[in-house]
């Protein structure tokens, strides 16, 4: 233990005032109180902290959809005049990348800090985005692709699939069909875990294939939501927004004109 080395100390009637000095020592009140803008920097320390404890935890900060404090509005709690520009950014940067963390991977910590500094009609945004089973079990899901709709109830099963109420191999007689359908199972190496039930209409069968596979890698992340980065990844979790393009008056197709002729 240290041993104070002043002289004084060993005076008696020096030494019985010691405890009460050091009981009186002035004690700053944030740990940050000697930074230039200790309030800014007590705000980053909070937020960097949360990001070195998830630091682990999957990520797309495509997901991060998070509306922040502007910046008068985080200037009124982080030092006023002495905030700069770039503190705010580096601030909205960190929040950006806690945001871009799983929805349903969240602890409640994180979920609290974030909201304080949303703006008030995101607050409770990543409440609303939380999808779960339902009471018999089953994942939900919808896709979409050009004019073709489909949805998808996934349980956990043996690896039964039927569409509209037939075998797969009925409605789409082709392996090449029946391999993309499933190809989201085979990403995440559970071709026999569950058991599919998919409606479809509209399009042809190029667009009810993509619909349906759409919707099944929906509802394998809401079975398991650490599936989502290694789908997301393949590019089977987003919807291709491609369609035909119309015809335009004056010309043979969407694009092609008649040829010129100079007489």
């Amino acid at each position: 233990m240290f041993q104070p080395q002043n002289r004084l100390y060993n005076d008696p009637l020096v030494s019985r005032f010691i405890p009460e000095l050091e009981a009186r020592r002035l004690v700053p009140a944030i740990p940050t109180f000697y930074s230039r803008n200790p309030y800014h920097e007590m705000h980053m320390s909070k937020v960097q902290d949360l990001l070195n404890k998830n630091a682990t935890l999957p990520f797309d900060r495509r997901t991060s959809t998070g509306s922040w404090l502007r910046f008068n509005q985080y200037k009124e709690r982080a030092g006023g005049e002495l905030l700069k520009e770039t503190e705010y950014l580096q601030l909205v940067n960190v929040l950006k990348r806690l945001d871009a963390i799983d929805v349903e991977l969240r602890s409640d910590e994180l979920n609290s800090v974030l909201a304080e500094y949303m703006r008030k009609q995101n607050v409770n945004q990543a409440a609303s985005d939380l999808k779960t089973l339902d009471d018999k079990g089953r994942a939900v899901a919808v896709g979409r692709r050009k004019a073709s709709s489909a949805k998808i109830y996934v349980v956990e099963g043996d690896g039964q699939v039927m569409v509209n109420g037939k075998s797969l191999e009925i409605v789409f007689p082709k392996e090449q069909d029946r391999m993309k359908l499933l190809y989201p199972l085979q990403i995440v190496e559970s071709e026999s875990k569950f058991n599919i039930f998919g409606l479809v209409r509209g399009g042809g069968s190029t667009g009810q294939i993509e619909a349906l596979q759409l919707a099944l890698a929906k509802s394998l992340c809401i079975h398991n939501p650490l599936y989502k980065q290694r789908l997301s990844a393949a590019g089977v979790l987003h919807r291709d927004p491609r369609s035909v393009e119309r015809k335009k008056p004056g010309k043979k197709k969407a694009r092609k004109m008649p040829t010129w002729v100079k007489r």
